[in-house]
């Protein structure tokens, strides 16, 4: 007897295989231009850990898309090449409608400079968009002290070491504890346990009494991002009232906050729009016939279950996503399909990592992934495309470094925006 379940093969416009953030935002430009959508990954990817922030060019000193397509022109094989120059503005743009739809807007500068956003240990972060929360972090041009405020005895965020750390930048800065309501012992408290607290109104006004003493004169007031799990938009603009400034929040310990609410969210709309998401479920095999793939077989309870598609899309995530395993004998391989890689050279694993751990640059095995044509495609050594239905987004990807070269998330945007744009080419 078979163990696998074989389902009638209808036809799935697209299928996206990960649910990090190129994953959902391929899932939804596709449902959001008509497409019948199906969603499958093992977890949640990594904006769970992430700031919630989007990386274009974080090295660029003044116009950020400029800078972009600078690195298009002169990277022939970064994901910006790759993806097309007009791509990446229309891909950001339709990222903050998507946003907009599910209830969490970014908010980027409008003379196309980064935002400048402080971190928990108070250095200086330069995304280009940001959810509303952290955009009002921004310290340019502030105008004033920042007081940043934490909760007394809460391991994940220390504001006498992150004003310090921003005094000895220029910012203006001061840091207040304050006792966490209801909570006696908050050393062990997770993130997501302050934020849905944070959406009571009652627990937000025994905050807001706490921190009033201390607000006068504030041009603005952190707090780590914790301002509520599902209204957040609601706690962020009660506490700017009853405490008389604009109010921000500053990127904690993981899980991330702003991660979870933009997964939730998105999670939430695909269903409503009659997408198919399945969490927890990881594919195991992949079925190929005459160089397309037919299907992916997802393991379930007790046995393995082919899903059909015309389309799909691989966000799997590179080294730390599991899209790209290792071995201590130096191979290093794409698991569902056996792609052909772009890994560093020479034998074994002596090429992988530089002398020091904090390299400039990175590391070489970190720009270890997927070469792609401009449809996304995955191709060989001679940029032949090995697989007509299946692109491939992300951090899987050749050709950067997503730890260093500050455009990860810009990457996840522009290369799930134009491999949705190819799909539904296909027989249009």
């Amino acid at each position: 007897m078979s163990n696998s379940t074989e389902i009638t093969p209808r036809g799935t416009d697209i299928l996206v295989i990960g649910a990090g953030l190129a994953g959902l935002t391929a899932a939804a430009l596709a449902v959001r231009a008509g497409a019948s959508v199906r969603l499958i990954a093992k977890g949640w990817g990594q904006q769970m850990i992430a700031p919630g922030w989007i990386s274009v060019a974080d090295h660029a000193g003044s116009d950020v898309l400029a800078a972009a397509a600078r690195i298009a022109a002169e990277q022939p094989d970064h994901p910006y090449a790759r993806a097309g120059a007009d791509a990446l503005p229309a891909a950001l743009d339709a990222f903050c409608e998507i946003a907009e739809t599910v209830g969490l807007p970014y908010a980027r500068r409008t003379d196309g400079r980064a935002l400048r956003l402080p971190t928990a240990l108070g250095a200086i972060q330069t995304p280009l968009i940001a959810p509303r929360g952290l955009a009002q972090g921004d310290l340019t041009d502030i105008g004033g002290p920042v007081l940043l405020v934490g909760f007394n005895g809460w391991r994940d965020f220390h504001p006498d070491l992150a004003a310090g750390n921003l005094r000895a930048q220029g910012i203006d800065a001061r840091a207040v504890l304050i006792d966490p309501p209801e909570f006696r012992d908050a050393w062990d408290m997770w993130p997501g346990d302050f934020a849905r607290q944070m959406d009571n109104a009652s627990f937000r006004q025994i905050v807001a009494q706490q921190v009033r003493p201390h607000a006068h004169g504030a041009a603005k007031i952190g707090f780590p991002a914790v301002l509520g799990l599902d209204h957040p938009g609601e706690a962020l603009d009660d506490l700017a009232a009853a405490l008389g400034c604009p109010v921000f929040e500053i990127p904690a310990l993981p899980p991330s906050t702003p991660g979870v609410r933009l997964s939730s969210r998105l999670r939430t709309w695909l269903l409503r729009q009659r997408a198919r998401v399945q969490i927890g479920h990881p594919v195991v095999r992949t079925r190929v016939e005459g160089g397309r793939c037919v299907a992916v077989e997802v393991e379930g309870l007790g046995h393995v279950t082919p899903f059909y598609a015309d389309q799909f899309i691989l966000a799997t995530g590179g080294l730390y996503g599991g899209g790209l395993l290792t071995d201590d004998t130096g191979r290093v391989w794409e698991p569902l399909f056996g792609l052909p890689l772009v890994t560093p050279g020479g034998e074994g694993r002596t090429d992988w990592y530089g002398e020091r751990l904090l390299q400039t640059g990175g590391h070489a095995i970190h720009r270890s992934g997927v070469r792609v044509d401009a449809s996304l495609r995955p191709v060989d050594a001679a940029d032949t495309p090995v697989l007509d239905n299946v692109r491939a987004v992300g951090h899987l990807l050749a050709g950067f470094n997503p730890l260093t070269d500050g455009c990860a998330e810009g990457v996840d945007l522009v290369t799930a925006y134009q491999a949705v744009r190819a799909a539904l080419a296909v027989g249009a």
